[in-house]
């Protein structure tokens, strides 16, 4: 996750929001030494921020020198929580990239219990596809860019898993890879960050995914898709660093821990 003090302005109301950040990403109870060096500011600095956000109910004193979250911030949080989901913080930047391209961009969530991937959010540029991309359908794990950029960061087990049951490409008929081959093309998405496919889900289309993280680990991938023609490999890198990037924004979001 970025440095959230980045860009920072040093008036009361941005280091109050900034703090109560910093307590929403903190496992605990934090003390005050650590206030001032996330911040940047004196002590007594530190000391009046926590103090004027106890008194609101965003903080708690919790004893010993510890503050940690209040429960006021606690019923916000539950109450701005209550109307977001991931599709409706993820869409905007979904359309953002897709707008950017002028290329279709989704939003895959992965399905545990079955082992499978889907598609459930999707924004398109003008350019219209050449094959057909089904939402809410449970889709292959190693097949496809999408699917790689999730299975990449399973637990090993779950990965063994899927290799182990997986069937031929749906697009072309490709037999599944052996388990040392699968293991070496998901390390090689892990250690970039980013998949890329080229016609293994869908016939003609070329897919650059990264991840999406929740609290408790990979909880989907965002995907932009094209037909090749109109993808070159050229270009791949840059798009798949934009897409990771947008990826992290939404898992940051989400909630996801750096």
């Amino acid at each position: 996750m970025a440095d959230l003090n980045e860009g920072a302005g040093t008036g009361t109301v941005s280091r109050a929001m900034h703090l109560l950040t910093f307590l929403a990403d903190s496992s605990g109870p934090v003390t005050v030494k650590q206030v001032v060096e996330y911040l940047k500011v004196p002590p007594s600095t530190a000391h009046r921020l926590l103090n004027l956000l106890a008194t609101e109910g965003f903080v708690e004193i919790a004893g010993n020198g510890l503050y940690g979250v209040g429960s006021r911030f606690y019923r916000v949080a539950a109450l701005v929580s209550r109307n977001m989901t991931p599709v409706s913080i993820a869409q905007p930047i979904i359309e953002q990239l897709a707008a950017k391209y002028n290329e279709t961009v989704l939003m895959g969530q992965y399905l545990a219990a079955e082992r499978a991937m889907m598609f459930s959010v999707r924004a398109d540029g003008s350019q219209k596809l050449t094959y057909q991309i089904d939402l809410h359908r449970p889709l292959s794990l190693y097949w496809g860019a999408s699917g790689k950029s999730i299975l990449a960061f399973l637990p090993e087990e779950v990965i063994e898993a899927v290799l182990s049951n997986e069937g031929h490409s749906p697009a072309t008929g490709e037999p599944p890879p052996t388990l040392e081959e699968g293991l070496s093309a998901l390390r090689a998405v892990r250690e970039r960050g980013w998949a890329v496919s080229d016609s293994q889900k869908l016939p003609g289309a070329r897919g650059v995914a990264a991840p999406i993280f929740g609290p408790s680990g990979v909880m989907g991938c965002l995907c932009l898709t094209s037909p090749r023609e109109r993808l070159p490999k050229t270009g791949v890198e840059a798009i798949g660093l934009d897409v990771m990037q947008k990826a992290r924004e939404i898992s940051s979001l989400l909630g996801a821990r750096p």
